[in-house]
């Protein structure tokens, strides 16, 4: 692990935090791993010991006296972009985690976290953290190599991504893998309608991204051990007006706005937040709107089991006309009948294949909140 830093030194790691009894655990967990650690107990602290020596990774806190977590990232960032900084926290926050995207935080642990979780953060960091010495190192004179390094480095770029993705899918404990799921029909979907390059990359960010305004929603509601009361749905339908709320602060989510904010949106009207008919509705909201559903038949809820294949598809096809577009579920139904291939669309326009997990196409024991055909 230590020869991820440089070839003559251990990686470096600086632990920030004032919770002393954390920082000497985080420490000595890291240090048996081989790196070279030293605390700090408060932003300003960090700041000194960053003055003196040369750290290749920053663990910090966001909630400490002085100085936040938050502003230390960023004035860290500024001294030095390479300088790979990742977040915990044990009260996350939607502010704070926009904040931290946008002063561009490397990775995003809630606490409590398993030792596992840090250790392939800070690996993952390192690796990220050679990439871009290496991309500057060679940029002017090996223009090929960089082209291959840039193709690493945004390939780390949608890994974050998909780590933001899970981290607020894990905030429901009824949706582990679903966004994986709903990623996997929604593209093969796409793939079937012969969807621009634009609009799978669309697509691709609001499959991960579509109920990322669940974050705004009460946990009371969003894990209720059984059906919503009609106050708690009200509540439940904001979240598509409250995702688009949190992305549009996040330059690179935009393309995932329309997805975000059309996916619970009907064929015939009936839908919400707009109330949208037709092609009035994006194609990216009509795709997630079938994938969605049917992941959501297929999977364990509260108050009843996971219905059956042939259910979920006899349901596609009663609903197609009026809930769905009927030509959406077509294309869904024949990628279904090819085990749903996809084509990964092109990260930022650079060719980067977005990996797109296997999947059995069987009931799921996880559950997805709220969202059925009728």
């Amino acid at each position: 692990m230590a020869s991820a830093g440089q070839a003559d030194r251990p990686a470096t790691v600086l632990i920030v935090d004032d919770e002393r009894s954390l920082t000497s655990v985080l420490s000595k967990v890291l240090g048996m791993d081989g790196y070279s650690c030293e605390v700090a107990s408060n932003g300003k602290e960090a700041l000194d010991r960053l003055a003196e020596a040369r750290f290749d990774v920053v663990v910090t806190d966001i909630t400490m006296p002085e100085m936040s977590g938050i502003e230390l990232l960023k004035l860290v960032k500024k001294r030095d972009p390479e300088v790979q900084v990742i977040v915990i926290t044990g009260h996350p926050d939607v502010d704070f985690a926009v904040e931290a995207i946008r002063s561009q935080v490397d990775d995003y642990l809630i606490k409590p976290f398993e030792m596992g979780q840090l250790k392939h953060a800070v690996h993952r960091a390192l690796q990220h953290r050679a990439l871009l010495q290496e991309n500057r190192l060679y940029r002017e004179h090996l223009e090929e190599r960089v082209q291959k390094q840039q193709l690493k480095i945004n390939q780390l770029f949608l890994d974050g991504l998909q780590a933001l993705a899970a981290a607020i899918e894990a905030r429901d404990r009824y949706t582990g893998g679903h966004l994986d799921r709903v990623m996997k029909y929604a593209l093969a979907t796409g793939t079937e309608l012969e969807l621009s390059e634009r609009q799978m990359w669309s697509l691709w960010l609001g499959s991960l991204f579509h109920d990322v305004g669940k974050l705004a929603i009460p946990d009371a509601i969003l894990n209720k051990p059984g059906p919503l009361t009609e106050e708690e749905y009200d509540e439940m339908k904001k979240h598509p007006e409250l995702g688009v709320e949190i992305i549009k602060r996040i330059s690179f989510l935009l393309p995932a706005a329309m997805a975000i904010l059309h996916h619970q949106e009907r064929w015939d009207g009936a839908g919400y937040p707009g109330g949208l008919a037709g092609e009035d509705i994006s194609i990216e909201g009509r795709v997630l709107a079938v994938a969605d559903a049917f992941d959501a038949m297929l999977s364990d809820r509260p108050y009843r089991r996971a219905l059956s294949e042939d259910y979920a598809v006899g349901e596609l096809e009663r609903c197609a006309g009026s809930q769905f577009d009927p030509g959406v579920v077509d294309a869904f139904l024949r990628a279904m009948g090819k085990g749903f291939p996809s084509r990964a669309p092109l990260s930022l326009g650079l060719g980067v294949p977005i990996a797109v997990p296997e999947l059995a196409l069987v009931a799921h024991a996880e559950v997805d909140p709220r969202e059925a055909a009728e």
